[in-house]
């Protein structure tokens, strides 16, 4: 037997794969998938022209179960921005100018249920507003 866990990501991954497709049609350049840090993922990480972009992709599988982008609460926004800080100072072939690159927080929801599925894609769906953090 599959476990719950083990469905939750194989659903995921397949949503993600989708919205990865779906931002490419938009013109966006998908530079990385599940980067991860320290308990922390970034779903998809693209470029958007000159901006880099932090995308967090929420999906529900039946209309039982809400609006999937307030699933992206407080913590969660924390998480994704201490992420975020880690791929700025770290991946210079994709953010060569480190801090300094301009770039922005999108939330890419689905409807799973509805047929065709579609996304809503929220752009600048939250922003930091932390210190850079340390170590």
């Amino acid at each position: 037997m599959i476990s719950k866990k083990s469905q939750n990501k194989s659903k995921g991954n397949f949503v993600e794969t989708q919205a990865a497709a779906y931002l490419m049609r938009e013109g966006y350049d998908i530079l990385a998938r599940n980067y991860a840090y320290r308990g922390g993922e970034l779903d998809i990480v693209a470029r958007d022209g000159e901006t880099l972009v932090f995308v967090e992709v929420k999906s529900v599988w039946n209309n039982q179960q809400g609006n999937p982008a307030a699933r992206v609460n407080a913590l969660k926004q924390k998480k994704i921005w201490q992420t975020a800080c880690h791929f700025l100072a770290t991946q210079k072939e994709h953010a060569p100018k480190g801090f300094d690159e301009p770039c922005r927080f999108d939330v890419l929801t689905a409807r799973m249920y509805q047929t065709p599925v579609q996304f809503a894609h929220i752009k600048n769906a939250f922003e930091a507003t932390q210190g850079i953090p340390q170590g």
